[in-house]
């Protein structure tokens, strides 16, 4: 298997919950195809560093990334 970037996503939240609210919602999404049957691949998302706070804009903001693992 290899592991391919589908996905990138900036999120940007006034509190640390908000932002801990998505990253869970995001991570325990499954991922199905048209027809109900989860997909041959698995795919998820993940945390690409840590939680850093913007000082300019007053948010907190984490990166996530995509990751999908697939049969060559």
């Amino acid at each position: 298997m290899i592991r391919v970037q589908r996905k990138y996503k900036v999120l940007k939240h006034k509190t640390t919950k908000e932002i801990a609210e998505e990253v869970n919602r995001l991570i325990q999404h499954e991922y199905k195809d048209k027809e109900g049957f989860l997909f041959h691949s698995s795919g998820r998302w993940q945390c690409l560093g840590g939680l850093v706070y913007c000082e300019k804009e007053s948010t907190w903001v984490q990166s996530m990334v995509f990751i999908q693992e697939e049969d060559v």
